[in-house]
């Protein structure tokens, strides 16, 4: 019996089986990836004082922010950026992802969309 290298495996599949295969792991991954605010600080190494110091306020409020039920998009962004990485936004639709944004474009007519993003008024 030979034995074949896991890109002799992959490279048997069809195109579908691949694409199916990357859904269901892109899924798992959002599902591991889930964290709340304090997952992704403690994710980080960063103690609640110092993420307060980082983004001038009291710790009372990096614990309050933690455990509300939802936070203002601004203060999401707020506090991702303090620990030095960039909030991404998505509306996702199956297998469509649209990244969204909170800042409105001064020229709408500038900015290339493919159809499917094309959203109409």
């Amino acid at each position: 019996m030979g034995h074949r290298t896991y890109d002799e495996v992959v490279a048997s599949f069809t195109s579908e089986r691949r694409a199916r295969i990357e859904s269901l792991t892109n899924e798992a991954l959002a599902e591991v990836v889930a964290y709340t605010l304090g997952e992704l600080r403690r994710h980080r190494d960063l103690t609640q004082a110092e993420l307060a110091h980082r983004l001038d306020c009291s710790q009372a409020s990096i614990s309050g922010m933690e455990n509300a039920a939802d936070n203002l998009v601004s203060t999401l962004r707020a506090v991702v950026e303090a620990m030095g990485g960039r909030l991404d936004i998505a509306a996702v639709f199956g297998q469509e992802r649209i990244p969204l944004t909170s800042c409105p474009k001064h020229d709408d007519t500038s900015v290339s969309r493919p159809p499917s993003a094309t959203l109409s008024k």
